[in-house]
């Protein structure tokens, strides 16, 4: 209940406090924006806060990155920017559906997400979804093992900056 509540002053802070936080240019794309706000990709409705560079401004606004969310080719769920992404080619039987993205030009390969029902697992983590809406390619854990021949620790899949720590 406490936590509910909690949730619910925390998201109304959010939204009463928007108008009187200060407005940013994107570098890239141009637009208006705050630091952080409340993004709707695909009916759903979550908060991001967007970095800021080197010049005090973030390179996209909050309705760009929106934008450059896209669906799951397995599951159609939606992968939102920031998000650990799997590649993936299907079955020789399987109907592609229209919304699935290639990963560059390869005909085979599609992005996925890292859901239960999607993936073999965080061993397969093959990149993350960053803008401008492109795979940003990292060695899995996977590959990883297979090029070391050690262990290797990932204490947050999610995290591109926590690639992984090859341990003896």
């Amino acid at each position: 209940m406490v936590r509910k509540l909690w949730k619910h002053l925390k998201v109304g802070a959010v939204i009463l406090s928007h108008p009187f936080r200060k407005t940013y240019t994107a570098n890239i794309c141009g637009h208006p924006t705050k630091k952080t706000g409340r993004i709707t990709p695909f009916s759903e409705t979550l908060t991001m806060s967007m970095p800021l560079v080197e010049n005090g401004n973030p390179d996209y606004c909050l309705d760009c990155i929106s934008k450059m969310s896209i669906h799951c080719a397995w599951c159609a769920h939606p992968i939102y920017i920031g998000k650990p992404v799997t590649l993936y080619a299907p079955q020789e039987h399987f109907l592609l559906p229209e919304h699935a993205v290639r990963y560059r030009d390869d005909p085979r390969c599609f992005v996925g997400c890292l859901r239960r029902d999607c993936s073999d697992g965080g061993i397969d983590r093959a990149g993350f979804w960053m803008p401008p809406g492109k795979v940003h390619r990292v060695p899995s854990p996977l590959e990883m093992v297979l090029m070391s021949g050690k262990t290797v620790i990932t204490n947050d899949l999610g995290d591109p900056n926590n690639l992984g720590e090859i341990v003896e």
